[in-house]
């Protein structure tokens, strides 16, 4: 359950001017782990989990969204091609997430405040979620990265300061944004989330399993 608070989070979020935050959502996942189906486009409470995991962080709202495909590529856009607001960037099947998130970046525009790094395959987190996230990292000192946790465990999405954006390309998708948060460690905070929804993702058929048994349809 959220903090009542929330509800006024919520309203200050939606007077923040959306242009100035940029989200990639990774969804170049192979889903090997989970022997066969793409899990992107399993169906949560009836709404692929791709096209969920897009309108929750439209609804931040987030003025630039960059969509990562890999596997299934265009299977996987016909699910978003209704959404009005985002690009599309494709990488090799099978590569790393790093060369997603070093792609999704590249195709962001310069002069953002934050970014938010997000993956396709979390399935309980919310659009509250997400603004309660951006409104602890516009809490932080200038020029810091926010990442959640949730009973020690760390969660997703990330949010990085717009201003190293270029420093993060500069590094290559080799080191990229996961190497600058391990080199900086003064400018990285870590936040207690309210709930595990930054923690669950979709990787095994156990995790569907374990979904299922919390209420949640997949199809």
């Amino acid at each position: 359950m959220h903090d009542p608070a929330d509800k006024d989070i919520a309203a200050g979020m939606r007077r923040l001017p959306a242009g100035r935050v940029g989200a990639v959502l990774l969804a170049a996942g192979s889903s090997v782990r989970m022997g066969g189906p793409n899990k992107l486009l399993m169906r949560i409470d009836g709404e692929p989990l791709v096209r969920r995991s897009l309108r929750t962080l439209q609804a931040v709202p987030i003025g630039h969204l960059v969509v990562v495909l890999g596997r299934d590529a265009q299977r996987v856009r016909v699910e978003l091609d209704t959404f009005p607001v985002r690009t599309f960037c494709r990488v090799e099947e099978g590569c790393d997430q790093q060369r997603s998130v070093d792609a999704g970046l590249r195709a962001l525009p310069d002069g953002l405040d934050a970014i938010v790094i997000a993956l396709a395959d979390q399935p309980l987190l919310d659009t509250d979620d997400l603004r309660w996230l951006l409104e602890r990292w516009r809490e932080l000192p200038a020029g810091s990265a926010l990442i959640p946790f949730s009973d020690g465990v760390r969660g997703n999405p990330v949010v990085i300061p717009g201003s190293i954006r270029s420093e993060v390309l500069e590094l290559g998708p080799a080191i990229g944004c996961r190497g600058w948060l391990a080199a900086n460690p003064g400018r990285v905070v870590r936040v207690d989330a309210p709930n595990d929804h930054f923690v669950v993702d979709l990787d095994r058929p156990e995790d569907v399993r374990r979904l299922v048994a919390r209420g949640v349809r997949v199809d």
